[in-house]
């Protein structure tokens, strides 16, 4: 085909010419418009209650809830957590710890749930995630505190195990000992929950960005008393396994509010 350039195009040529241009170009402003310009909308719907714990790893939180990303897909790579104690503003900074399955499996007639270690993961376009995170100190403030503060006592079970075959009898020299009440005074001394409000913030690094969401919770002296028998339990859980005894951690389940 040959092209005639001394002559002169004709309307409906030069409408052509520019309507195939536009159609070429449109997909590659779409492209760049979504890659470049327009960015992922993040929401978290949390589950209105949240639990509370204490063990011998110290305070720690789970939050379900469901996190949705609009307008794009991106990669969610970390969730912190900063709960402050409001009647004194003491702070503990945590970190998502594992991922707790929200679907229970039935196995041996007991109903059990599975955990995995936190981890990054992605959201497609206008979709959700469904996640249950327990929030924890990694750098194991506290349990190194309790490693000191207990090792005099844990180190008595030995002896006490070859004393007393009974648990009961040795559940009395135990938690009467000197070094049982010193563990245990000090820990409530420097005990995180309390009969009170907490405010919590949830800071999620996402892409290139970042968003807080911020919430409440109220801990009241049922929670309270609760959350305090886990300090006995604690110090009871390494001579329970010596007995072979179940151990009897409580938790709090605390109404989530929106600050």
């Amino acid at each position: 085909m040959k092209i005639d350039f001394t002559t002169s195009m004709t309307f409906y040529e030069f409408l052509a010419i520019c309507l195939a241009f536009i159609g070429i170009l449109i997909p590659i402003v779409q492209v760049i418009w979504k890659k470049w310009v327009v960015k992922t909308k993040l929401n978290f719907f949390p589950n209105e209650r949240v639990l509370v714990y204490f063990n011998q790893s110290g305070p720690y939180i789970r939050i379900d809830g469901v996190y949705e990303a609009e307008n794009k897909s991106t990669s969610i790579r970390n969730i912190s957590l900063k709960i402050v104690r409001c009647r004194d503003e003491k702070t503990l900074n945590f970190t998502w710890g594992s991922f707790i399955s929200p679907v229970n499996q039935l196995m041996s007639y007991n109903i059990m749930q599975t955990t995995e270690a936190a981890h990054p993961f992605k959201i497609e376009s206008d979709n959700i995630v469904c996640l249950f995170t327990e929030f924890c100190d990694l750098s194991n403030t506290f349990s190194r505190i309790f490693k000191l503060l207990t090792k005099e006592l844990f180190d008595s079970i030995k002896n006490i195990k070859n004393e007393h075959d009974d648990y009961i009898e040795a559940y009395e020299v135990y938690t009467k000992s000197g070094a049982y009440l010193n563990a245990i005074n000090e820990i409530k001394k420097d005990f995180f929950w309390s009969i009170g409000e907490y405010d919590l913030f949830i800071k999620v690094k996402y892409g290139n960005q970042t968003k807080t969401f911020k919430y409440k919770i109220n801990l009241e002296e049922n929670d309270y008393k609760l959350l305090l028998k886990n300090i006995d339990e604690s110090l009871l859980t390494p001579l329970k396994y010596q007995y072979g005894k179940n151990l009897d951690y409580y938790t709090a389940t605390i109404k989530l509010l929106d600050m």
